[in-house]
């Protein structure tokens, strides 16, 4: 913290100082654009080191954690507080980043990546997949950076892959998943890695084509009034649910012409992102946590248990790597079936991510039917180790 408030403080005067040379000096166009790669390589720089030196050491050491699922060792029913709240802190680095990084995305990358972003098909798939390897957020964290994407341009097919790609096919996982566990499991947990993040967000992409709609336009549910008050206002709640996510309009007229303007509009948009999106993953949160603990907690290596492996880990949101230790533990105790389970399951979404990524998305449609691709994908690696 003491670092962050030290960058934040180095920041700021930063800026001031471009404010300044600008007031007495014409400062040419092209410097903005420099400025705006530098940006995004320095917090690109960041998420790699703040992800490969902790790769580094696990691969040494043969051993990697999960404590924050620990929860503070509350229990009861305020355990859901304290998981949602150990998570947060677990991840709030990458979600700072993430949230940068989206707020980078919002204000100046389209105007020189838009054209990658906005492929559609099975090039925008794959641009998402290959964009998304060398960032290994979480789910919720790559959730927390696609209403900047959809609302600047990108494709369904772009956010989706990236969404699903980032914790999926991240380099960090991969080294650690063949490091840490057996030849059979790293290979499944790759293999669903693509399966996931190219032919299946390809799939939903393609139906949400057909189901027809815009990404990201909220649209009233037809015939609310004739349905009476509580539909009337459920379909209310949608659409403000919905009207969030419309963050295009914190960077609408706004100047990006010289390095100052240029930074004074990436921090506005990206505080402006984390007043909306952080409380949003938080209480999302605690709702997947409290949902998963009225679950049942009996498990077995049969098929009853892969499938309830698949409905909360679908559910429940992890930090990056997570799924990994908890397949290790479950392997060691000869529960192979369900470890598979979670090993494909447990990162590519969560119930906060889908409701971040329906948002965006204004298609809860797509989200639900990306859960379930996700959990049968599951099920299947389940069974194989049965």
């Amino acid at each position: 913290m003491v670092m962050l408030a030290i960058g934040a403080a180095g920041m700021f005067l930063c800026h001031q100082l471009l404010k300044s040379v600008e007031v007495r000096e014409i400062i040419p166009p092209g410097y903005a654009t420099i400025l705006t790669f530098v940006v995004l390589g320095l917090l690109l720089i960041d998420l790699f080191t703040y992800r490969g030196v902790p790769t580094a050491r696990v691969v040494a050491s043969g051993k990697l954690g999960a404590d924050w699922l620990q929860a503070f060792g509350v229990t009861g029913w305020f355990r859901p507080v304290a998981l949602s709240t150990s998570y947060l802190l677990t991840v709030w680095h990458a979600t700072m980043l993430g949230i940068l990084i989206a707020g980078l995305a919002l204000t100046v990358l389209p105007r020189y990546l838009k054209s990658l972003f906005s492929r559609t098909g099975f090039a925008g798939t794959l641009i998402g997949a290959l964009y998304a390897m060398p960032q290994p957020f979480c789910s919720c964290c790559a959730a927390v950076m696609a209403p900047s994407y959809l609302r600047r341009g990108a494709s369904t097919d772009f956010s989706l892959s990236f969404v699903v790609g980032s914790p999926m096919l991240n380099i960090t996982t991969i080294i650690l998943a063949f490091a840490l566990l057996s030849t059979p499991f790293a290979i499944t947990r790759v293999v669903a890695g693509i399966v996931l993040t190219v032919v299946v967000t390809y799939g939903v992409a393609r139906l949400a084509e057909r189901w027809g709609g815009a990404p990201g336009v909220t649209r009233r549910a037809p015939g609310a009034s004739r349905r009476g008050v509580v539909s009337a206002w459920v379909s209310r709640g949608v659409n403000l649910y919905l009207r969030a996510f419309n963050v295009e309009a914190f960077v609408r007229d706004r100047k990006m012409d010289t390095p100052a303007e240029l930074v004074s509009a990436w921090l506005y948009a990206s505080m402006r992102l984390a007043l909306v999106l952080v409380p949003t993953l938080f209480i999302w949160s605690i709702v997947t946590a409290a949902i998963v603990q009225i679950l049942p907690s009996t498990f077995g290596n049969n098929l009853t248990s892969v499938v309830l492996a698949a409905i909360v880990g679908t559910l429940l949101m992890i930090s990056t790597w997570s799924e990994i230790p908890v397949a290790l533990q479950l392997i060691q105790s000869g529960f192979t079936g369900p470890a598979a389970t979670l090993l494909v399951v447990l990162a590519p979404v969560s119930l906060p991510c889908l409701m971040l990524l329906g948002g965006s998305l204004g298609q809860f449609r797509i989200v639900v039917l990306l859960g379930l691709a996700v959990m049968i994908t599951g099920i299947v690696a389940g069974v194989i180790f049965l």
